[in-house]
């Protein structure tokens, strides 16, 4: 492999980490803010500061969303011929269906905008780089 071949991977990988983390971070910030009732920069301060559980938490969850969303990578890459828009649909219906759902609000608002993400991600792949099968749409 190239090192300038390297450097675009690690960019990438970066990348879709730090995208995750948006995730993760928006969805814990919704749910502390609504728990404590408190401001942003109050739900800030209990995320870091006040509990290192909760700021372990945290980083669990950004390591469960970062790797869901590799291996939704990696499957739709894969089945790439198959799958189409049809993979788009399913994980928009997830999304929507996950928020009637009745469970806990933070992996409810996580796993809504991690079936979001990842369904632009898909819709990147399919038609902003063409890599549109001759059986899609």
């Amino acid at each position: 492999m190239t090192p300038g071949k390297k450097d675009k991977m690690t960019l990438y990988m970066l990348r879709n980490a730090l995208s995750t983390l948006v995730i993760a971070f928006v969805s814990f910030m919704i749910s502390l803010i609504s728990y404590y009732e408190c401001s942003f920069l109050e739900a800030i301060q209990r995320l870091f500061l006040v509990n290192i559980y909760t700021t372990l938490y945290f980083l669990l969850l950004w390591l469960l969303d970062y790797m869901i969303f590799e291996i939704s990578k990696i499957i739709f890459d894969t089945y790439e011929n198959i799958l189409t828009y049809k993979f788009i649909l399913v994980l928009c219906l997830i999304a929507i269906i996950l928020f009637f759902v009745p469970m806990l609000d933070l992996f409810q608002w996580n796993f809504i905008f991690l079936c979001l993400f990842i369904a632009l991600r898909q819709v990147k792949q399919l038609y902003i780089h063409k890599k549109r099968p001759s059986n899609g749409l």
